[in-house]
C-alpha cells in the first residue's frame, strides 16, 4: 500500500501517534468510532458519565493483550493518561483532575476539573501503551494491543506489519501489511509497476488507467481552505515551540478575507482544481450537527466582492487591475504543500480567480517545516475535518494561539472565544452543538467566511485510491481529515476476492 506518510508520530502518542486517527492497527483505545459514526467501547466495555459530567468511569475488559503477549491493565491506561497530560503538547489533557486505576475491578476512572464536550473524541485517539516497556526509544520497538504490529520500519521507506496474534477482536484476513512511504508520483507508478495493491491519487491522477485497478472513492469531511493572517505585519508568535514573524498588513484587513469568501466560485473550483471529487464547504464541519447552515451563502460574486473590497478603501487607482489601500497592494503570499498535488491545483485556481476581482496571491511551494515557520505571515492552504467538532475551538480560539500550530491566523474575537468555552464546557452535546453554531455565525459576528473568516473554507475532497480490482474494502464511515489512515478503520473487515 502506498496512501502517503503514514508514520506520522511514528508509533508514539507522545509524538503525536493518534492525532491523525491512525491507532487502529496498533494500538488499542478506550473507545472508538463505529462506520456509523457512534462511539463505541474499544478497550473499555462500556463508559458512564457522571450527571455533571465531570466523571467518566470505564470498565475495561480482560481479554486485551499487547503484542508480546502480556495484559493491557488500569494501570497501563492510568500511566498512558498521565503521561500525555505531564507532556501536554499533543494532546491537551488540562483539564483532567485525576486518573485513578482500580485493578481488583479492571476499572479506569477520569475525572475532569470541568465538563469537556470533545473529551470523548480523544478516547478515540489515544492509544493505550505499556507502562512497563515504554521510553524514549519506544518508536524503535513499538507494542501496541491494535491487529497488528510493527515488525520493521526503515524511516522515510516503508513499514511493514504483521498480525498480531494476541489481537482480541475479529481477526483480519491479512496477514502482513507494507506500507510504502511514497510521494503521489511514485506510489503511481509503484501501482503501474504492480508493486501495490492500493494507492492514494489527487483528483488529477484519477482518470489514470491500471490494469487491474479500480478508482475508489470515498466522502471525507476533509476540508480546504485559506487560512489567512488577521494581525497586522511586525509581530511574533510561536508555532510548534519555535519563535516566527507573525501579521500581514493586506490579510489583517477584513475587506480582502471577506471579499474572497463571496468573490471566489467554490463549485468552479470544485470542477477545475478537483475533477468534480468532492462539494463545496463553507466550514470545517459542513453537514455535520454542528454546523451552522445560516454561513452557506451565493458565492461567485464578483461584483459583491469588489463592492466589500470598495466600501472597505480598496480601489485601483493605478488601474493594474490591482486594488490599493492607502498606497498598500491588495497583494499577498500563500503557502502551499509542495507535495501534495491537491493543494497545489486548488491554489493556482485559487489565485486565478482572485485576480478577477483586483487581489494578487503569489503562491509559494515549500515544505511543512517551511510553511509552520513562514505560514503566520502569508495565507495557507489548510486542511482539517474530523468526526468530533475540536478543531473549531483549535483554529479559533484565542486560548490556543502559539500553541502548537494552533489559530495561525492569530485570530481574537472574545464573543466567539466565550461560545467556544461554552461549547467545550458543555454537559450534553446538544447543548454543545448549540455553541459551536454560535460560533460561527450568531446573526452578527463569528469566525465563518460571513463574519471575521480567519480561514476561507472552500471544499471538502473526496479520498481517491486506486486498488486492486480484488479488494473490498468493506462499509466505509465517512473518511476524516487525512487520506493516509482514514481507510483502516474497518482493516478487519477487508476481503481479496476472485
Amino acid at each position: 500500500m502506498a496512501v502517503g506518510k503514514t508514520d506520522i508520530g511514528m508509533f508514539d502518542p507522545k509524538k503525536g501517534w493518534g492525532t491523525h486517527a491512525q491507532i487502529r492497527l496498533t494500538h488499542s483505545s478506550l473507545l472508538t468510532i463505529d462506520s456509523d459514526l457512534n462511539f463505541i467501547g474499544d478497550l473499555a466495555e462500556s463508559y458512564t458519565v457522571s450527571e455533571d459530567a465531570l466523571t467518566w468511569t470505564f470498565p475495561l475488559r480482560d481479554d486485551v493483550k499487547f503484542s508480546n503477549g502480556e495484559l493491557v491493565t488500569a494501570e497501563d491506561v492510568k500511566f498512558t493518561y498521565e503521561m500525555l497530560k505531564e507532556d501536554g503538547i499533543k494532546f491537551d489533557l488540562s483539564f483532567v483532575e485525576s486518573i485513578e486505576a482500580l485493578p481488583e475491578d479492571n476499572t479506569v476512572i477520569i475525572r475532569l476539573l470541568e465538563p469537556r464536550s470533545t473529551f470523548v473524541s480523544q478516547l478515540t485517539e489515544i492509544g493505550i501503551v505499556p507502562e512497563a516497556h515504554y521510553d524514549d526509544s519506544y518508536s524503535q520497538n513499538p507494542i501496541g494491543s491494535g491487529p497488528y504490529q510493527v515488525v520493521q520500519y526503515d524511516d522515510g521507506q516503508q513499514i511493514i506489519m504483521e498480525y498480531n496474534p494476541y489481537w482480541y477482536g475479529k481477526e483480519p484476513q491479512f496477514k502482513k501489511l507494507t506500507l510504502l512511504l511514497l510521494e503521489e508520483d511514485a506510489a503511481l507508478a509503484a501501482a503501474k509497476a504492480g508493486q501495490a495493491d492500493i494507492v492514494y491519487v489527487p483528483p488529477t491522477f484519477a482518470e489514470q488507467k491500471v490494469n487491474g485497478m479500480q478508482l475508489l472513492a470515498f466522502e471525507s469531511i476533509d476540508s480546504r481552505g485559506i487560512m489567512l493572517p488577521t494581525v497586522p505585519s511586525g509581530g511574533k508568535g510561536r508555532t510548534n515551540d519555535k519563535e516566527v514573524d507573525a501579521g500581514n498588513d493586506v490579510t489583517s484587513d477584513l475587506a480582502i478575507r471577506q471579499a474572497l469568501n463571496i468573490g471566489l466560485d467554490r463549485q468552479m473550483l470544485l470542477d477545475v482544481a478537483l475533477d468534480g471529487y468532492g462539494q463545496k464547504a463553507y466550514c470545517l464541519c459542513d453537514g455535520l450537527p454542528w454546523f451552522n447552515e445560516e454561513t452557506v451563502i451565493e458565492d461567485g460574486d464578483i461584483e459583491a466582492a469588489k463592492k466589500i473590497l470598495s466600501d472597505g478603501g480598496w480601489v485601483d487607482t493605478d488601474r493594474d487591475g490591482i486594488v490599493e489601500k492607502n498606497g498598500l497592494k491588495a497583494e499577498f503570499d500563500m503557502y502551499f504543500s509542495s507535495s501534495d498535488q491537491l493543494r497545489s491545483d486548488l491554489s493556482l485556481a485559487v489565485a486565478d480567480q482572485a485576480t478577477e476581482f483586483g487581489i494578487k496571491i503569489n503562491l509559494i511551494g515549500a515544505t511543512w517545516d517551511e510553511i509552520y515557520l513562514k505560514g503566520k505571515t502569508g495565507a495557507v492552504a489548510w486542511g482539517g475535518g474530523r468526526h468530533h467538532p475540536h478543531q473549531l475551538y483549535t483554529m479559533n480560539s484565542s486560548e490556543v494561539i502559539d500553541t502548537g500550530y494552533n489559530n495561525m491566523s492569530n485570530y481574537k474575537n472574545p464573543k466567539v472565544d466565550e461560545y467556544l468555552k461554552k461549547a467545550l464546557n458543555a454537559v450534553t452535546q446538544e447543548e454543545a452543538n448549540k455553541y459551536w453554531k454560535l460560533a460561527q455565525w450568531d446573526g452578527e459576528t463569528g469566525f465563518s467566511g460571513i463574519g471575521d473568516a480567519p480561514i476561507v473554507w472552500l471544499l471538502r475532497v473526496d479520498h481517491l485510491y486506486l486498488a486492486n480490482e480484488k479488494l473490498n474494502l468493506g462499509k466505509q464511515p465517512i473518511h476524516s481529515h487525512g487520506h493516509e489512515w482514514a481507510l483502516f478503520g474497518n482493516i478487519t473487515e477487508w476481503t481479496w476476492g476472485n
